[in-house]
């Protein structure tokens, strides 16, 4: 009888670190772990630490860090030995964060290789030093992606990026959210007209808080800012001089239920990037699996993901305006945002849990080797 097979994830970040390819990974791991013949075994860096998982989490530390880059050239050999000794079958690097998804691939030797990329694009508005980086790097990843035997976009906006150079070897894996994130109909009031939530460190100003604000200035009502980071107190000093400090609240970091009560407690959910970085945004997710409609910038992979006046509203991007406009549309119809609420809570529901994205990379792992499949355990 085959023994199960282990899929190693090697990935830059990890929970209890926040953001969205930590949740991906987290996630993806969780619900392979439930899958029979299969063990999630997970790379990533930082001290060691119990991790409280249920699948082995190695944590690696790094000599250096550049900007939030944890990097090491003892990686390889570091990898190499945990491969060895987790009996891996599958790598599957999260990227495109360069130092760890590249060691990885150096180590794998004859594993197949997955890479999962994460980012429609890299640039970030108002940061040259970053984006000169991020130039290098694209050209030095290109050693990444002719070594994978698959590359998975997790849209189908990252995916069209790189399916004219690498063909039939590049695949999807979208975003998913756990089903029990699902929620029950909520009654009661939803104080804030908004909520917005992102990390709020410089280097995410393109998720565009400050357009926000301005819009909200002209909106006139709540907004609950969830997440925390150095540049906020820039934002509250905005906030002050655009006169409506008093009706922004920053509610910091949330996490688990918090989170979900949070943004459980605003009539839409504002995603308002100034570039396509996001190539498939959780928050959007949660905000659908919460009955909470969504007002997206037609921005990059957002334009595709949200069906105007279906499963949340389009703004066009980079205008206030154009954003204050679409808050009052939906106040102004209550049809519409009930709607748009039901809509998109069934999308999720039928297409977008981790139950659906694990059957669909069992397959495409499977079809990588012509093994047979897993015994149960």
């Amino acid at each position: 009888m085959s023994r199960e097979r282990t899929v190693v994830f090697v990935t830059p970040y990890f929970p209890p670190d926040i953001g969205g390819v930590q949740t991906y990974v987290h996630s993806l791991a969780a619900a392979l772990r439930e899958v029979p013949g299969w063990r999630p075994v997970v790379i990533t860096t930082g001290p060691p630490a119990r991790s409280g998982e249920p699948f082995p989490v190695h944590r690696l530390p790094a000599l250096a860090k550049l900007s939030n880059t944890p990097l090491d050239p003892r990686w390889p050999r570091q990898i190499r030995r945990i491969l060895r000794a987790e009996r891996a079958d599958y790598l599957n690097v999260h990227t495109p964060v360069p130092g760890l998804a590249d060691a990885a691939a150096l180590a794998a030797g004859d594993l197949p290789v997955v890479v999962t990329y994460h980012a429609a694009a890299l640039a970030k508005d108002g940061h040259p030093l970053f984006n000169a980086v991020a130039r290098a790097y694209a050209v030095a990843e290109g050693f990444l992606l002719r070594r994978a035997d698959l590359i998975l976009g997790v849209s189908d906006y990252v995916a069209d990026r790189f399916r004219r150079r690498y063909g039939d070897k590049v695949g999807v894996l979208e975003n998913a959210i756990a089903p029990e994130a699902l929620a029950a109909p909520v009654g009661g009031e939803r104080p804030y007209a908004a909520a917005f939530l992102a990390r709020l460190e410089p280097t995410h100003a393109w998720k565009g808080l400050a357009q926000l604000l301005h819009a909200m200035r002209l909106h006139r009502a709540r907004l609950l800012v969830i997440g925390d980071g150095t540049a906020r107190p820039g934002y509250e000093a905005l906030a002050r001089k655009l006169g409506i400090a008093e009706n922004v609240t920053f509610a910091g970091n949330l996490g688990g239920d918090a989170k979900f009560r949070a943004l459980r407690s605003a009539r839409s959910l504002v995603l308002c990037p100034t570039s396509p970085n996001d190539a498939f945004p959780t928050a959007l997710l949660e905000a659908w699996a919460s009955r909470v409609p969504v007002i997206a910038t037609a921005v990059g992979p957002l334009a595709a993901l949200v069906r105007d006046g279906v499963t949340g509203l389009l703004a066009t991007p980079g205008s206030p305006e154009a954003l204050a406009g679409e808050l009052d549309r939906l106040e102004s119809s209550p049809a519409l945002a009930h709607a748009i609420r039901e809509n998109a809570y069934e999308l999720v529901r039928s297409r977008y849990t981790w139950n659906h994205r694990v059957a669909e990379f069992t397959q495409q792992l499977t079809a990588l080797d012509p093994r047979p499949t897993p015994a149960s355990r």
